[in-house]
């Protein structure tokens, strides 16, 4: 799947968890600052939701804490979590899952869990509850996935 064969410009991209309070806005925050990086993000729109019910009104502690680790900044400070509406859906042209269970219903030929979309097995796991280190930790697993996704949507 290359951006460059995207009929209409830009490709729209929705991650989705099950609260987006956490995995699903810090993919959007590494994919997008992945794009910056390689030159590419004027190419691509992106996008988080939940797809079970919300929980929270905001990206949680640890989450934003991770992202400004990285990248020096809060860029999860504005974040509000939404539920994945049809329009939404509609809206995608590809959308990642953090896990396989959250693939039911939803359009087949669009929708990859993230891993498997970056040629890998399993699932992305939950670190709610767990502590600062397991969201390094994941922020670290998101990256290496989002480093052979961006290489793939955006080789020429």
């Amino acid at each position: 799947m290359n951006i460059d064969n995207k009929p209409g410009g830009k490709m729209r991209i929705l991650f989705l968890c099950s609260g987006n309070t956490c995995r699903s806005p810090m993919a959007k925050v590494i994919m997008e600052q992945g794009l910056k990086i390689a030159g590419r993000l004027d190419r691509f729109e992106i996008d988080s939701a939940a797809y079970d019910s919300l929980t929270s009104n905001c990206a949680s502690k640890e989450a934003r804490e991770v992202i400004r680790l990285k990248y020096g900044e809060d860029l999860l400070a504005s974040h509000r979590p939404k539920r994945v509406t049809p329009v939404l859906l509609q809206w995608a042209d590809l959308i990642l899952v953090m896990t396989g269970r959250i693939k039911k219903g939803l359009p087949p030929d669009r929708v990859f869990t993230l891993k498997e979309f970056a040629g890998d097995n399993g699932d992305v796991v939950d670190p709610i509850g767990q502590g600062l280190g397991a969201y390094l930790t994941l922020a670290a697993e998101i990256s290496r996935e989002m480093t052979k996704i961006i290489s793939r949507l955006t080789q020429d």
